[in-house]
């Protein structure tokens, strides 16, 4: 009767470690979110939220990996309007070209890449471009007009530019909550194996045949 109790016991005990054990291997498989997998961008050029003096017409953005050039496409919004940029692929690096904007003020890149996974990638960052002086005017000749019409401040007619928007990465934060949500799993299956082990071993004393108590002796 010891000799199956133990039996059983070890059993037990061999299932819990086994419920562990791919609990653990469950949880450090599924905590990486499948995001994490993916390129995300590294850096651009212009950077976000940069102030030019000038405007540009090539703009380049680097990833954390290759990218599939098939499915790139970049978008620029500037004051005048949307380009579609022409796109140039290599490696992690992709050269977006399109048509410069004479107006000061907020430029929007929008950009979608295909990850070298597989995986469709997007996101959005902006920066400005200051307003260019007028060729051949002398400084303080504007402002000395503005004062005699009204006493206004030469840059008042300025644009101003709008606070740029944080650039986007494109991730998707929903798996950031599954770690938790598979250690909580973890910790109640071991909780259950604990349980079971107890309840195993009350029953097994119970079943367990009593010694026959001995008489008084006569």
């Amino acid at each position: 009767m010891r000799k199956n109790r133990g039996r059983v016991v070890a059993a037990i005990v061999a299932l819990a470690m086994l419920l562990t054990a791919v609990g653990g291997a469950a949880v450090g498989i599924l905590s990486a979110s499948p995001a994490g997998a993916h390129d995300h961008l590294v850096s651009s050029d212009p950077a976000a939220d940069a102030e030019l003096d000038a405007p540009v017409d090539v703009l380049t953005l680097t990833f954390s990996g290759e990218v599939i050039a098939d499915g790139t496409q970049v978008r620029v919004t500037t004051p005048t309007g949307d380009a579609d940029a022409e796109v140039a692929v290599d490696g992690e690096i992709v050269t977006a070209t399109f048509p410069p904007s004479d107006e000061p003020g907020e430029h929007l890149v929008q950009w979608r890449v295909v990850s070298s996974d597989g995986h469709p990638v997007e996101g959005e960052y902006t920066y400005s471009v200051a307003a260019q002086a007028e060729p051949g005017a002398e400084p303080g000749a504007e402002a000395s007009g503005s004062v005699a019409d009204g006493g206004q401040d030469a840059g008042a007619a300025a644009t101003p530019s709008p606070s740029p928007t944080a650039a986007g990465t494109g991730v998707d934060g929903a798996g950031d909550a599954m770690p938790l949500v598979y250690g909580a799993a973890l910790v109640a299956l071991i909780g259950a194996a604990g349980v079971l082990v107890a309840r195993s071993r009350r029953r097994l004393h119970e079943t367990a045949p009593r010694a026959p108590r001995e008489g008084p002796q006569a």
